[in-house]
């Protein structure tokens, strides 16, 4: 089957959120299969079936091309569910970029370059082709970053033969896991790579309100020894990269700035590849 093209043209930008009035009769047709459509009043998501020409429950695999090289100009999959999360989010090119819209799911577009024009090649997918996409996409790892915060001015302290589990709640404003906590201890590496332990993760350390004294140690819990992995860590900086799996954990060493005063510590944690794991070690001669 051959794909469908929709060149989309309006005067005014796309917004991202008002959904788009788009009726496949009101499009001019050539050859059967390019709809050339005038988009007017706001606009700015399309429902999952293009104005009639597609079923709104297929799977299908869309290209997006666009007039113009905006780096704030985005395209984004939005799931059926009832918080609307997309899952995926592409900045528009004038080259074509593929998504892959599941049934029900919608596409937002937003831009801010006034006159513009999308033009999307819409394909609905067999069995055969969904096979083929899922074994050339597999899953991509997720970089997770924790905040600690302390209200009140008070410091971290590694205490070393303390075991700490901070309560993360996910802040979807921000995008972070955040604890509102003022304990004292090892912070086991299963509080923080969110995958099979056996993986492994690496991990940076930035605090921020501190009086630049940040400390990372890095803690074996089987003897109960650690290791300094960063001093007088300059306040707001990231720490080096370091790598904790298994029974390891990780301990936090910093005083406020000023007495009183907030102060927060972010732990920002990526899982490591099988193929790279020993690698660094290799290369530094480690």
């Amino acid at each position: 089957m051959e794909s469908i093209i929709l060149e989309l043209n309006s005067a005014s930008d796309w917004d991202g959120t008002t959904p788009t009035t788009l009726r496949r009769d009101d499009g001019i047709v050539t050859g059967q299969r390019y709809y050339k459509f005038d988009i007017e009043g706001p606009h700015g998501l399309l429902a999952p079936d293009f104005g009639g020409l597609f079923s709104p429950v297929s799977v299908k695999l869309v290209g997006i091309a666009y007039s113009a090289w905006n780096p704030a100009a985005k395209a984004r999959v939005i799931a059926s569910d009832a918080t609307g999360i997309y899952r995926q989010e592409i900045t528009l090119k004038p080259e074509v970029q593929f998504v892959t819209m599941f049934p029900n799911d919608r596409l937002a577009l937003l831009t801010t370059d006034t006159a513009v024009q999308v033009v999307l090649v819409v394909n609905e997918l067999s069995e055969a082709e969904s096979i083929m996409w899922g074994l050339r996409h597999e899953p991509s790892p997720v970089t997770t970053r924790f905040r600690i915060i302390r209200t009140d001015g008070a410091a971290f302290a590694p205490g070393l033969t303390l075991q700490w589990q901070p309560e993360f709640v996910y802040d979807a404003a921000r995008g972070l896991m955040v604890a509102v906590d003022d304990g004292a201890g090892v912070i086991p590496s299963t509080s923080l790579c969110l995958f099979p332990r056996s993986r492994g993760c690496y991990v940076s350390v930035r605090y921020a309100g501190s009086n630049s004294d940040g400390k990372v140690h890095m803690h074996d819990r089987e003897t109960n020894k650690s290791w300094i992995a960063e001093t007088a860590l300059a306040d707001v900086r990231w720490s080096k990269v370091q790598y904790i799996c298994n029974d390891d954990g990780l301990a936090l060493e910093a005083t406020p700035g000023v007495a009183g005063s907030k102060m927060v510590c972010d732990i920002e944690v990526a899982p490591v590849e099988i193929e790279s794991r020993l690698r660094a070690r290799y290369m530094g001669g480690a």
